[in-house]
């Protein structure tokens, strides 16, 4: 299992990837956790579940920065 802490706009993000050859991200937030995928052909990314739906994920932020720390 893969992790990775990020600080966005004084927010810290635990990203968590079970599974390496999956492309599947847990996110780990104090108001809800989420989990995320990125498109194969388009390389747009996808929220695919959250539990608090009020709360909105800077999804591009954190997938810029998965992109950087992993290899894809």
């Amino acid at each position: 299992m893969r992790t990775l802490k990020i600080n966005i706009e004084d927010d810290v993000y635990s990203i968590l990837q079970p599974i390496a050859t999956i492309n599947l991200y847990k996110i780990l937030h104090p108001k809800g956790s989420f989990e995320i995928t990125r498109r194969r052909y388009t390389g747009e990314w996808k929220v695919l579940l959250q539990t608090n739906n009020s709360v909105t994920l800077p999804i591009a932020p954190i997938g810029k920065a998965i992109e950087e720390n992993w290899v894809l």
